[in-house]
């Protein structure tokens, strides 16, 4: 009994005891995510600025006749796409020095310019190639095909290849290091 008496009356003094929260307001938070198509491009989301990589020739003699190489990159050779499902894009190289006053090298239908760096009059013919066989030039501003590997996280492959050709051995042709800025665009 004294049990029960005890515990009526702390039930008692707990009523009696006024809360600390007088009143409760509720309601909602809205959270929202808005996602846009886009493209990786060699694994990177950036659209300025990505690093397709270095088609390097390599150090020859100057007396050469033909020379190759293909583009390669941190994620492997070629230039990779990997689009939001459903995304349409097109990849595109565009842009080349204009022919120099002495060109050496054969010129094909679509050439590109080494330029020597100490004296900008001088320069080298090369082609760029989405195959080994080097039968079609790529044309600037013209959508390029895939038809690399595939990568399942980095995408489609578009290999690119560069060809130095008709160097013919000559002895006139100016030792130096010859360059040139290939530009890229991934359309989406």
């Amino acid at each position: 009994m004294k049990l029960k008496l005890f515990l009526v009356t702390c039930g008692l003094a707990a009523s009696v005891i006024p809360s600390a929260w007088s009143a409760t307001t509720t309601g909602t938070i809205n959270a929202t995510l808005t996602l846009t198509t886009g493209c990786l491009v060699n694994g990177s989301s950036a659209t300025t600025g990505v690093n397709f990589g270095t088609l390097n020739f390599g150090s020859h003699a100057a007396t050469f006749d033909t020379l190759q190489a293909t583009l390669q990159n941190a994620i492997g050779s070629g230039i990779y796409v990997r689009c939001t499902t459903g995304q349409a894009y097109n990849v595109q190289i565009t842009g080349s020095n204009a022919a120099p006053a002495t060109t050496y090298g054969t010129v094909t239908s679509a050439p590109r310019y080494l330029i020597l760096g100490s004296d900008t009059t001088v320069g080298i013919a090369y082609s760029l190639y989405g195959s080994t066989a080097f039968t079609t030039p790529l044309a600037n501003n013209t959508n390029l095909t895939p038809s690399g590997t595939p990568d399942p996280t980095n995408g489609d492959n578009y290999p690119i290849y560069g060809r130095i050709a008709g160097g013919g051995f000559n002895a006139a042709i100016p030792a130096g290091t010859y360059t040139d800025t290939i530009n890229v665009a991934v359309n989406y």
